[in-house]
C-alpha cells in the first residue's frame, strides 16, 4: 500500500501529507491543471473523483488544488517524482516529458476501441516511461472540439487554411506547430492569464475546446469563433505508477472501472456543457465561422498533420507508427 509521503507544496501552500491507514485503505493527493471551476474539472470532480470516494473501495481522493497550487506546467513533473498520486489535466502541458501526449487529442478511432486494439497498451507505456505514470481515463470525446478564437475578422487561407500573420496567439506546445504554420507568433500564457492579455491586447487570440469560453469571460474580447472542429480533449487521469502498484487488486479495479465509467458518463455531460457555452457565445454576439471548401480542407490539414509532424520528431518511429495505426481510422 502506499506509504506516507510529503505533498510539496509548490505554490507557497503549507505542505500536507498523504495518510494510510490501515487495511489497506489509502488517501492519495489529487491536483488539476486547471482551475476547479473549469468545466472540464467539473466534468472530473462530478464523474470521477466523487464517485469514487462515495464507493467503498479503500479509497480516498484528497484534492489538494489546482494551478494555485502547483503550476500546470510543473503537475506532471510533480506526479512523476511523486510529489502528487494523482492528477487530471490536458495532457500537453507535460509533453515535453510525454510525446505521446501530443497526439491522444488526435484520435479517430473511439477511444473504446482504442482501449482494445493495442492503442491503449501503447498509450499506457508512453505514460510509464515518460511520466512513471498509468492511464486511467481519457474521457468527454467528441464533446470538446477544438476551434481558434480571434478578436479580428479571420482571413481564409487555400494553403494553410487560416492566415495569422501578425497575430501574437495564445498557446501551449500542442498548438504552436500549427499555429507557426499559419503564420502567427505563439506565446505560453497560463489560462488565469488569458483575460488580461486579450483586455490588454498582448495576444488577438487562441486555440480552445469547447465548454469555457463564456465561463471565463474571454467572449467580451473574442469575436469569432473559427473551424472546423478539431481535435478531442488531450486530459487525461493518471496516477503515480509507485503508488498504483502498492494498491490492492481491489483499489487497482476500482479505478479502472472509474476510469471506463468516467469516459461513458462525459460524453451527455460535457456535450450538455459545451453545447450551453456555444449558445451564450452566439447570444454575446461571437460570430461562429467554420471555414469552406479549400480553406476548411487546408485549416484540417495543417491542424492536423503539423501537429503529428511535431510529435514524429520527438517519439521513436516505431511507437509513432503504431499510434496512427491504432488512432486513426
Amino acid at each position: 500500500m502506499p506509504r506516507i509521503k510529503p505533498f510539496v507544496a509548490l505554490a507557497g501552500v503549507a505542505a500536507a501529507a498523504i495518510i494510510v491507514s490501515a487495511a489497506h485503505a489509502a488517501t492519495l493527493s489529487v491536483t488539476t491543471s486547471l482551475v476547479v471551476t473549469d468545466k472540464q474539472t467539473v466534468s472530473y470532480m462530478e464523474l470521477f473523483h466523487k464517485p469514487v470516494n462515495k464507493a467503498d473501495n479503500g479509497i480516498t481522493l484528497n484534492y489538494k488544488g489546482g494551478p494555485e497550487v502547483i503550476p500546470n506546467r510543473k503537475q506532471g513533473a510533480a506526479l512523476k517524482r511523486g510529489v502528487i498520486d494523482f492528477h487530471f489535466g490536458p495532457s500537453g502541458y507535460y509533453s515535453g516529458l510525454v510525446p505521446c501526449a501530443r497526439v491522444i487529442a488526435m484520435a479517430t478511432v473511439p477511444q473504446a476501441t482504442i482501449r482494445t486494439n493495442g492503442g491503449w497498451d501503447v498509450l499506457q507505456d508512453c505514460w510509464k516511461k515518460g511520466l512513471n505514470a498509468r492511464l486511467l481515463s481519457h474521457p468527454m470525446e467528441g464533446v470538446t472540439k477544438f476551434h481558434v478564437y480571434l478578436i479580428g475578422e479571420p482571413r481564409p487561407s487555400n494553403i494553410s487554411g487560416l492566415d495569422l500573420k501578425g497575430f501574437t496567439m495564445r498557446s501551449t506546445s500542442l498548438y504552436h506547430p500549427f499555429m507557426k504554420k499559419m503564420g502567427a507568433r505563439p506565446i505560453n500564457i497560463s489560462p488565469g492569464d488569458v483575460y488580461t492579455s486579450l483586455q490588454r491586447g498582448l495576444v488577438k487570440g487562441l486555440a480552445w475546446p469547447e465548454g469555457n469560453i463564456y465561463g471565463y469571460g474571454w467572449h467580451e474580447f473574442i469575436k469569432y469563433r473559427v473551424g472546423p472542429g478539431f481535435w478531442n480533449t488531450s486530459s487525461t487521469v493518471i496516477i503515480n505508477l509507485d503508488v498504483w502498484n502498492k494498491l490492492t487488486k481491489k483499489q487497482r479495479d476500482a479505478l479502472d472501472a472509474a476510469g471506463v465509467a468516467y469516459e461513458k458518463n462525459s460524453i451527455e455531460f460535457y456535450g450538455n456543457i459545451g453545447a450551453a457555452d456555444t449558445a451564450k457565445l452566439a447570444k454575446a454576439g461571437v460570430k461562429l465561422v467554420n471555414l469552406k471548401g479549400d480553406a476548411a480542407k487546408a485549416f484540417t490539414k495543417t491542424v492536423y498533420g503539423e501537429t503529428w509532424a511535431a510529435a514524429k520528431a520527438k517519439m521513436p518511429a516505431d511507437v509513432y507508427e503504431k499510434l496512427r495505426k491504432y488512432l486513426l481510422k
